[in-house]
């Protein structure tokens, strides 16, 4: 496996000169709910379309690393590491797992990991300070509680490791901004909105006195100064190698080409279309389904573009822009008959025996759905 991921990082392009690889982070479900022979299967978040019912469902759960493109409209995003999470560990766990491996087999690169809220965590914070080439920018939820550096000491009593509060969800507990940035941009939609980024430093985790980090308040305001969005985008800046608040506001808005990843593997590559019979042959299926999207990745500048007829009339792309994932994948089976294949020939097997007369296997074992609440305790009258 390492040789093979050694391999994946060799064909990615070289960022230029005193520039960084751009990571996405993020967990996506695999459905196995009628999968009872296969064990190790939990409950995993899905969404339901049903108004009021529970967002879950039976399956695993799999961490993606996945590189993204800095700059440019393009939705590619090659997965390095897919990993599967076991049910007694956790999407933060593995995902750490997947940096520090990532830090390791190439090193000679800086490495931004952009994530969403759910990596928000002491834990994770504090895993990337010890990879010196890896610098996180990480979302962070409404209505957690930060600390600011303690005061200095007294000489009596025991040291204070933590400062005043800063509640993120009551604005009476930030104080001055060290920092606070303002420009004007267009958007997607070529309106121009004014942005707003807020600085506040040496803040830290309750659970990790030791790991401090930047925060990012980034606001964003329609010409007319009224906020354009409910609340505001909260972002840590971790790592040992800081980045400009200008720049980790990009890098987090390029996060969501991920769930474009995720998307077209479940709807284009068969990534719950496949019924494994074992867990190992689960987690070699997603390994397979990885592959063929690398496949195309490499591919992307040699594919000729495949439009449909209802896509005639959306607007022409550059000429020097690749295909597209789903535009590569139209194409491929064009381009395969030119790569060809080192695989031998298949052999005709002839007519198969079946089974022996009299032979009756036996059923294969059933496994309960791993479930990671508490219970609740009984009561014993």
């Amino acid at each position: 496996m390492a040789a093979l991921e050694a391999v994946l990082l060799r064909a990615l392009p070289e960022p230029p000169p005193g520039r960084f690889r751009l990571w996405g982070l993020d967990e996506t479900p695999r459905r196995r709910q009628y999968a009872s022979t296969v064990e190790d299967r939990g409950y995993v978040h899905f969404p339901n379309p049903v108004r009021d019912n529970k967002p879950i469902t039976i399956g695993f759960n799999y961490s993606i690393l996945a590189h993204i493109d800095l700059e440019g409209p393009g939705t590619w995003a090659p997965p390095w590491g897919l990993d599967r999470t076991p049910t007694s560990w956790t999407g933060v766990d593995i995902g750490l797992e997947q940096i520090t491996r990532l830090a390791d087999s190439d090193s000679q690169h800086w490495h931004v990991i952009a994530a969403d809220s759910r990596y928000g965590t002491p834990l994770y914070i504090a895993g990337l300070l010890q990879c010196p080439n890896v610098t996180g920018v990480t979302r962070l939820r409404a209505r957690r509680n930060l600390y600011r550096r303690p005061p200095a000491y007294s000489g009596m009593g025991r040291p204070r490791k933590h400062g005043e509060v800063f509640k993120v969800h009551d604005e009476s507990t930030w104080g001055d901004a060290d920092e606070r940035i303002g420009f004007t941009e267009l958007d997607a939609h070529h309106q121009v909105v004014y942005i707003v980024i807020e600085l506040w430093q040496g803040l830290h985790f309750y659970e990790a006195a030791h790991c401090s980090f930047p925060l990012l308040k980034v606001s964003t305001y329609t010409a007319d100064g009224q906020p354009r969005f409910k609340r505001p985008l909260w972002l840590i800046l971790s790592g040992r190698r800081q980045l400009s608040a200008e720049q980790a506001r990009t890098v987090y808005l390029r996060r969501p080409v991920s769930e474009h990843l995720n998307r077209f593997f479940k709807q284009r590559l068969l990534f719950e279309a496949a019924q494994m019979g074992s867990v190992e042959q689960d987690e070699r299926w997603s390994k397979v389904v990885g592959l063929a999207y690398w496949n195309l990745y490499v591919n992307r500048d040699t594919i000729k573009r495949s439009v449909r007829p209802w896509e005639r009339y959306k607007p022409a792309p550059p000429a020097d822009q690749p295909a597209t994932p789903s535009q590569a994948r139209r194409d491929f089976a064009r381009l395969l008959p030119e790569l060809g294949t080192p695989a031998r020939p298949p052999q005709p097997r002839g007519k198969s025996p079946g089974r022996a007369k009299g032979y009756h296997p036996q059923p294969r074992k059933r496994f309960p759905v791993v479930y990671k609440g508490k219970k609740q305790p009984t009561c014993v009258t």
